[in-house]
Order: C-alpha cells, then structure tokens, then sequence
C-alpha cells in the first residue's frame, strides 16, 4: 500500500514545480512514484477527433486506451470513489502518491506558502510540512524551494518508505 501526501497551497505557489521536482528526487532514490493533479473543473482529456474521442462523443461510458507501455482510461462517473480508484486499481504497486488539488480529510498534507500569504491548511492536524521562502511560527519543519533532496529524505524517514522490487 503506497503512502500518500497531497500538495496544497494558493494558485501560483508553487505546486506543480515542487511536485514535479520532488518526484524526479524520490525516482532518483530507487522510489515507485504516482502522481495524482485533480481539478474541479470538467474538461477534456482527450484531443478531439482521435478515436477515443469519437468513442466517448458516441456515449461510452468507460473508454481505454492500450498502448505497448501505456493505458489511460476515460470514465463517466458522477461521484467516483477516488480512495477505490487510487489504492485498488491504479497505485497499489507504487511507494507513494503525491496529489495536487486533492483536499481529502486525512492524508498527508505539505502546503506552499508565498512569502507575506496566509495559510490555507494553518490549523489542521495533517499539515506535516510548509515550503516557504520565509520563516514559520509552526511546530512543523519548513523547507526552501530549492531542498527538494532535503524534502525528499525527510519524507523517506517520516513514512518509512522502502523501495518496491
């Protein structure tokens, strides 16, 4: 079963850069790595007038795509039982998922902070950890942008996260 740590913080501080940086640091330790980016606003996944989209435009309500190192699937789905897709379906494998845009009750949280702005997680007991370029007045270790290699043997420690086979 992975671990999973979700990255929170206001638009533009950060998010995607520090995900992007800290997954190629923990891949580079020998870690399996899943990323997760949700979002509330309903787009397309898919380009319009391949043949997966045409699939979808026709009604399918599951469409997968199988490539030789590769899958994606389009699924229609009011509520979905994210915890369900996540740790039975796609991550069960994986030594951790980092999430962003994913606010769930419970999971993990490092929020980044810009300097001068308020905290969105500042209360809440799964707030483990702050990237800021300024100081904290929190009981939490607070990491600089550029320690990624620091976050990540910290994270490594903290979850007790040792490499899959």
């Amino acid at each position: 079963m992975p671990v999973y740590l979700q990255i929170v913080g206001r638009k533009n501080s950060g998010k995607t850069r520090l995900i992007e940086n800290l997954t190629r640091e923990l891949v580079n330790l020998g870690y399996k790595v899943a990323t997760v980016k949700h979002t509330s606003h309903d787009h397309e996944f898919d380009r319009p007038e391949t043949d997966s989209w045409k699939h979808r435009k026709a009604g399918s309500e599951a469409t997968i795509i199988l490539s030789p190192n590769r899958w994606v699937c389009h699924a229609k789905t009011l509520e979905p039982d994210t915890q369900r897709i996540l740790e039975d379906t796609l991550f069960r494998d994986k030594d951790i998922v980092i999430c962003e845009g994913y606010r769930e009750e419970g999971i993990a949280t490092i929020e980044c902070v810009m300097r001068g702005r308020e905290l969105i997680f500042g209360d809440n007991p799964n707030l483990i950890a702050m990237i800021s370029e300024g100081e904290a007045n929190m009981n939490i270790p607070v990491f600089g942008p550029g320690e990624i290699g620091k976050l990540a043997n910290w994270i490594v420690r903290k979850f007790g996260l040792s490499r899959s086979n």
